[in-house]
């Protein structure tokens, strides 16, 4: 098949069906506005739509993704299903995903309820769904029951079509057999998103109500996460308790997904074992989708950001100078001891008993900087990389980096000192090596414009020497 050829099209019987025949449109509709407020709570949806190529598909931003965008797809079936039925559904899932691959993150059957002999499709998914971010750290444990839920899946649907399923479909069981009942799951879901929006009962029906009149004059037409939010909070007459930041998590081999932020999936960098991938995997696979994020948001005119999660010191200065004050961002970096701004001015009095040796000389064309709190990464620097000290812009800091205004401080005293090497040496590049906190790279990643490309570091303390990683 080449992709689209008998590929699954608006025009078809298919597309056209849902446009023609209203037969269950209420049961899809009910379902969609149900799912809506745990859609707006994350930043990364864009988009909905009613009898598109499905009876409801969303759309979400995924910087990391083949089409740097994702569908949620879900047919909802309001009559009574035979094991047959079930299995049509699935195979044209599946009949999507080989027209057009990577284009769905989930392809989801909703129904009130699945044949007895079938009914384990949804309770057997959900179970091991629910049960994930508890057994994150314990691999083996959910390898295990991903194995044994794939090996049913393709006993009962043969494969291909059974791994299929196993890996890219749920199936919801949903009852909502009339509109008082879609109401309540509404306000119900609401709750749970925004529990303390604490909305009347009436003003809850109201906009279910105003919802529901969008999506019946709007069929085929997408609707944009501004008019949905907006028809919301006008019923609402208060504002969805939203962030005011865009939440940007970076997940790491230590942290689950956070579905109320945009998600940047650092796994792979994290430095597990010691092991860092090479260099053209982190321009690629971390690098590009921090860029494309960058351009998204600006698009969106989205300049505040808050940073969540954890990672390392080279992923850290990559996030700073992917949302870098020169381009119009702001960040919010967590600490142990609360979040730093990056807009924290420091008072023009604040000063860091920084220790300074500068080079005498370049190491081959390039500047070799070291920059150290509490630890001074110089020191052993010619042992384990073989670069004498006199090659060395050394900086270090005796004391720990205490507010966000100290952070401004800090980078701003690096960069100021990496700029009088450059101009006096004339490098081709920069190496830096760094050691000390995580937010400290982030907040001097964020002032690193305008800078020679600049071939960042991680110390392998197993090894007790410098791996290169990421070229910024």
């Amino acid at each position: 098949m080449s992709g689209t050829e008998n590929a699954p099209a608006l025009t078809d019987a298919r597309g056209r069906g849902g446009v023609i025949a209203q037969d269950g449109f209420d049961y899809q509709l009910w379902d969609g506005l149900a799912r809506l407020p745990a859609w707006l709570a994350n930043p990364a949806f864009e988009q909905i739509i009613f009898e598109g190529l499905e009876d409801l598909e969303a759309r979400f931003f995924a910087p990391q993704a083949p089409r740097e965008w994702l569908l949620e797809r879900f047919q909802a079936k309001a009559g009574t299903l035979t094991p047959a039925d079930v299995r049509a559904v699935l195979q044209t899932f599946s009949e999507f995903e080989t027209a057009f691959p990577n284009a769905a993150r989930v392809q989801t059957l909703v129904t009130p309820r699945l044949p007895p002999t079938v009914s384990w499709l949804a309770r057997d998914s959900d179970r091991v769904r629910k049960a994930r971010p508890f057994y994150a750290p314990f691999a083996d444990v959910l390898a295990a029951s991903d194995a044994e839920l794939r090996n049913r899946l393709t006993e009962t649907y043969g494969d291909p079509l059974g791994a299929f399923v196993a890996r890219s479909v749920e199936v919801s069981e949903r009852n909502l057999p009339d509109r008082d009942a879609a109401v309540m799951m509404f306000g119900i879901e609401l709750d749970r998103t925004y529990p303390s929006l604490e909305s009347p009962s009436r003003r809850v029906a109201e906009a279910f109500e105003a919802l529901s009149a969008l999506a019946r004059r709007s069929i085929g037409v997408p609707l944009g996460r501004a008019l949905l939010r907006q028809t919301i909070e006008d019923a609402l007459e208060r504002p969805l308790p939203l962030s005011r930041s865009f939440p940007l998590h970076v997940r790491s081999d230590r942290n689950e997904a956070n579905e109320r932020s945009l998600e940047i999936d650092a796994s792979a960098f994290s430095g597990r074992d010691g092991g860092f991938p090479p260099q053209m995997e982190w321009a690629e696979q971390l690098l590009a989708p921090l860029e494309r994020t960058a351009r998204w948001l600006r698009n969106h005119n989205l300049s505040r950001i808050a940073l969540s999660g954890s990672y390392r010191l080279t992923t850290a200065m990559v996030l700073g100078t992917s949302f870098r004050a020169a381009v119009g961002f702001e960040l919010e970096i967590p600490t142990r001891d609360g979040v730093w701004a990056t807009d924290d001015r420091p008072s023009t009095d604040m000063r860091q008993p920084w220790r300074i040796s500068d080079p005498l000389a370049l190491h081959g064309d390039q500047l070799v900087v070291t920059v150290g709190v509490l630890r001074d990464p110089s020191a052993d620097l010619e042992q384990t990389a073989g670069i004498p000290r006199q090659a060395v812009l050394a900086l270090h800091l005796e004391e720990p980096i205490p507010s966000a205004a100290s952070a401004q401080v800090a980078a701003s005293a690096i960069k100021r000192a990496v700029d009088g090497a450059v101009a006096r040496l004339r490098p081709q590049g920069i190496q830096l090596y760094f050691a000390g906190p995580a937010a400290l790279a982030v907040a001097l990643g964020h002032r690193w414009n305008a800078m020679a490309p600049t071939q960042l570091h991680e110390f392998v303390v197993s090894k007790r020497s410098y791996i290169a990683t990421a070229l910024i």
